[in-house]
């Protein structure tokens, strides 16, 4: 099977800095499946999107996300920060097959 790129709406970009589970969660909803992504970073200046979503086999599906630094040379303070990123999908865009959702980090 060929990889389909599959459509995406970004609902919320929140910074945190609270401990808060790395990794990703999904949320069930009748016609959408809302997917949120959260990453750790050392410092506030970092930034997460993401690229895309592509089906790699039946109901097996891979976010790429990108990680963009801060500004070379910028002074930040050394606290770790948690990036969350909440996305919605369309169930239509899934098929009927059970869905697993993984996340891999591809940075331009």
């Amino acid at each position: 099977m060929s990889e389909k790129t599959i459509p995406f709406k970004i609902k919320t970009v929140e910074q945190a800095y609270s401990s808060i589970a790395e990794g990703i969660v999904l949320k069930e909803l009748d016609d959408f499946i809302e997917i949120s992504i959260t990453k750790e970073f050392p410092t506030p200046g970092y930034d997460m999107k993401i690229k895309e979503i592509i089906e790699e086999d039946k109901g097996k599906f891979e976010i790429i996300v990108s990680i963009i630094p801060p500004i070379k040379d910028s002074i930040l303070l050394q606290v770790i920060t948690y990036k969350t990123i909440l996305i919605e999908v369309d169930r239509y865009h899934l098929g009927n097959e059970p869905c697993t959702f993984d996340y891999k980090i591809d940075n331009f």
